[in-house]
Formats: C-alpha cells, sequence, structure tokens
C-alpha cells in the first residue's frame, strides 16, 4: 500500500514537471554609445562638368565684287548705234556725264555694246573713240553686228476716201508704203488686199539705216471699205496698213 502512495506521488511529481512555464533568459541590451562630433573637415570635391566644345565658327571672307565696266562721252554727246557702224540706226544716247555699262565690243575694240542709256532694257553700240571706258575691257565677250531689221512700215493713201456717182467706178488710188530699216539690208515684200490680191515687188536694197517709198496704183471697183498693206518677208515679217473707204450716190 506504501509502495502504491510512493509511485501515484512520483507521478504526479512528473506529470507537474510536464506542465511547468518555459523560462527564457533575456540577453541584456548593449548599452548606446553617443558618437563624439568629428572635428575633421572634408573638402569637398569637384563634380565634373561636361565641357562644351566651341563649335568651328565659318569665317566670313570678303569677296571683291567685280568691278563694273562703265563708259562716260567725253566732251560731247555721243549715238549710240543699233550696230558697230554709222550705217545703222541710232537708238539711243549718252549724254556729257551721263554713264553706262559696257557688256561687250567688237572684235577690234573699236566699239563697244552697252546698256542702252535711253532704255537699259535693249542695248546699242557706242564707238569707243569717243567715250572713256573704265574697267577690265580684256575680259569683255566679242559680240557680232546684229542684223538688221525692218523697224517700221507706213502707209497712206491718195484720195484717203471717196465718194462719187455709182455708176462711176472703177476709180483709182494712189497707195505709198514708206518702208524703214535700221540698218544695211535687204528687204523682199509684198502688197496684199483685202480682196485677196498679192502683188510681189523686187527686193529693196539698204546700203544704211533709213526708208524708201513705193507705190501702188490700186483700183477700186465698186463702193465699200478696203485695206491695203506693204508686208516686209525678210529680214522680219512686218506690216503697215491703211484703210480705204469708197462710197457712191445713185
Amino acid at each position: 500500500m506504501r509502495y502504491r502512495w510512493m509511485f501515484a506521488a512520483c507521478f504526479v511529481l512528473m506529470l507537474t514537471a510536464c506542465h511547468l512555464p518555459n523560462r527564457t533568459t533575456n540577453t541584456p541590451l548593449a548599452t548606446p554609445v553617443i558618437a563624439a562630433p568629428s572635428t575633421t573637415f572634408v573638402t569637398p570635391g569637384l563634380i565634373p562638368i561636361e565641357t562644351l566644345l566651341a563649335r568651328a565658327t565659318a569665317t566670313f571672307v570678303p569677296t571683291s565684287t567685280p568691278r563694273a565696266l562703265i563708259a562716260s562721252a567725253l566732251d560731247q554727246p555721243v549715238n549710240c548705234r543699233y550696230g558697230p557702224s554709222t550705217a545703222y540706226a541710232v537708238v539711243g544716247g549718252l549724254d556729257v556725264g551721263g554713264r553706262a555699262e559696257i557688256i561687250g565690243k567688237n572684235i577690234d575694240a573699236t566699239w563697244w555694246v552697252v546698256k542702252n542709256p535711253s532704255d537699259p532694257s535693249t542695248t546699242c553700240w557706242l564707238v569707243a573713240s569717243l567715250v572713256n571706258a573704265v574697267g577690265n575691257l580684256d575680259a569683255l565677250p566679242v559680240m557680232n553686228a546684229p542684223l538688221a531689221q525692218v523697224s517700221n512700215i507706213q502707209i497712206q493713201v491718195n484720195p484717203p476716201s471717196m465718194n462719187v456717182s455709182c455708176n462711176s467706178f472703177p476709180q483709182y488710188i494712189t497707195v505709198t508704203a514708206e518702208i524703214t530699216v535700221n540698218g544695211p539690208t535687204t528687204v523682199t515684200w509684198r502688197w496684199e488686199t483685202s480682196e485677196g490680191e498679192v502683188f510681189d515687188k523686187d527686193p529693196l536694197l539698204y546700203l544704211e539705216s533709213g526708208s524708201q517709198s513705193v507705190l501702188l496704183y490700186y483700183k477700186i471697183a465698186s463702193a465699200r471699205d478696203y485695206w491695203i498693206q506693204a508686208r516686209a518677208l525678210t529680214p522680219n515679217d512686218a506690216a503697215g496698213r491703211a484703210i480705204f473707204k469708197a462710197t457712191c450716190v445713185p
């Protein structure tokens, strides 16, 4: 009996030991250490900055402007002609104190081609001996004389109109044409009328600029309006026309 009690007591002790709380040993915290301020100063380092390379700048090199070639009259006005000869018509003029830009010359440099002082949209020729020329004349291009042309055709009818008896036709009128050229040339030409008539005529020879007159006796067959013209075919196409009116009374 005694042994049963002792056994029971031991059993109870064993059970009690199994349910005891688990004790944990706490590690003491380390005492914080306050850092003393450092008396050493750190020199800040330079922060690298990207270096911008200067771009090459184009250097402006002034160029010399070619000096214009200029002609000026010496002591009197100078005619400026259609071509390099006095056989050509005068189409402009250079006054004393005036200037003209030279753009060419003939083969022996006895005439200068210039912008016409009277009309800069055209050109004309100045005789070199009558002007003062400035500039690099040797560099000028050699230019050929222009072909002369018919520059004008004027027509006159005599009488300019008529009023006659209706039974008096046919009647005759005189038609005069004045054909003008601006230089030596040969003109081929003809008469043309409102009736569809064509009258070919002999060529006209011109040794220099000027005018020549030609005549036509023309038959008026009845009372009505007419036109008559002289037409140049060469060296260029040109024409002059006149209107004629014929009326009649019974």
